[in-house]
């Protein structure tokens, strides 16, 4: 009898190693989890249910999966948005199966933004205005607890003005809105807040779905909070990334970040839109401030004669002149011929990047020439274009001293 207890006890423990592939599949620390922060909250206009197809576009490549995949969503909605009442973090799981969150995945005419909502995981998030440094930690650390991960991605959606100061007038709002335009944060804090909710470095990329966030300026104050930055440095079309075109790719150990900016815009031009889209090795933007420092310091003469009416400049309306190209600016101040080390700064940061010719696809009277675009641009302080962006950019943004414009005499 103790022999057949034996035997029996060795089938058993055999079985439990063998290499059978078990019907669900999770491990406590995912390789990579993306987190979403949707601030939708906007009384202006309908980007509320755009971010809400958004997220609609995630689940569709997202259950596309082979293996466990966690996208957590922050979600603020506006008061006009039938699924989501309050601030709430929707958790959505892959078993690499065919089912999300233990149901079986949406498609066809059942895969709607509300049977989306229905079957997400539904957490308690921090309330409160979600462009507040304490309320956005706050969330970032309960999706984090929720979803333990080795490297996270981070997917800010949102209204946005790039670098400019939420408070400078009317309508800037630096990033987010929720409610009105004062409820929004400016970049440097947004990094400071973005470097303490991911201690240990581990934020691997940042992709703003929002407008006019891919600038030098943005890049540069980023530096220490993530290692990828992927922006469009023009205002975007409020449709937003079509995520159901790559979005599970951002799971990959190496993510392909021109299929990002070429199927975006792609996206675009297939809707006659207009659009610039660059992924940024933020990490590398000190070797790019350390060539345009060079630069200007050697052309202080000239900076102060250049026509930057004739230089690629990425803002329409009230923001016209805030971001210039980049390389076309160092290109046209230095007679045409840009310098070796600009150049190659700008390739070793810029690893992709696309974008729709503007004499094709303009916003408005804003035409970009792609062999003028770099894939970032830089404000041009000092020249008396807005007093209130000079005085802001000298007082808060790091780019400032970093590329030299401290250093520049009047």
């Amino acid at each position: 009898m103790k022999k057949v207890l034996l035997y029996l006890i060795s089938i058993l423990v055999l079985n439990a190693c063998s290499d059978e592939i078990p019907e669900y599949h999770e491990s406590a620390r995912a390789k990579r989890v993306v987190l979403a922060y949707m601030a939708a909250n906007s009384p202006f206009d309908n980007i509320d249910a755009c971010i809400m197809k958004n997220l609609q576009w995630m689940y569709e490549s997202l259950s596309t999966a082979k293996d466990t995949c966690t996208l957590m969503v922050y979600y603020k909605p506006s008061n006009k948005n039938q699924y989501i009442k309050t601030a709430e973090i929707l958790e959505f799981q892959t078993d690499g199966y065919g089912k999300i969150n233990g149901q079986e995945i949406l498609q066809g005419s059942s895969l709607t933004i509300e049977n989306v909502i229905a079957q997400a995981k539904h957490h308690q998030a921090q309330l409160g205005i979600a462009t507040n440094s304490d309320i956005m930690k706050e969330n970032l650390r309960i999706m984090q607890d929720i979803a333990p991960a080795e490297s996270y991605g981070l997917i800010l959606g949102s209204h946005a003005t790039g670098w400019l100061p939420s408070t400078n007038a009317q309508y800037s709002r630096s990033f987010g809105i929720d409610g009105d335009t004062s409820n929004a944060i400016n970049i440097p804090e947004l990094a400071t807040t973005l470097e303490q909710s991911f201690p240990s470095g581990n934020l691997e990329f940042t992709l703003f779905d929002a407008c006019m966030m891919g600038t030098a300026e943005v890049f540069y104050e980023l530096r220490n909070a993530t290692h990828y930055c992927v922006a469009s440095v023009m205002e975007t079309p409020i449709a937003g990334f079509p995520y159901d075109r790559f979005f599970i790719n951002l799971y990959e150990d190496v993510i392909d970040y021109a299929k990002i900016c070429s199927e975006t815009a792609q996206f675009n031009k297939e809707n006659n839109w207009w659009g610039t889209y660059a992924a940024v090795d933020c990490t590398a933007m000190g070797e790019v401030a350390q060539a345009i420092q060079a630069e200007l310091l050697s052309h202080q003469s000239e900076l102060q004669t250049l026509d930057y009416t004739q230089v690629q400049q990425y803002g329409y309306g009230e923001y016209r002149y805030f971001s210039f190209d980049v390389v076309d600016f160092i290109s046209q101040l230095n007679g045409g011929v840009v310098s070796a080390n600009v150049q190659s700064s700008i390739n070793k940061a810029v690893i992709a990047k696309d974008c729709l010719d503007g004499e094709e696809y303009p916003l408005g009277t804003l035409k970009i020439a792609p062999e003028r675009f770099c894939g970032m641009g830089m404000y041009f302080p000092g020249r008396n274009i807005s007093y209130t962006w000079d005085r802001y950019c000298q007082s808060s943004i790091a780019w400032y001293n970093a590329a030299g414009w401290d250093k520049i005499q009047p």
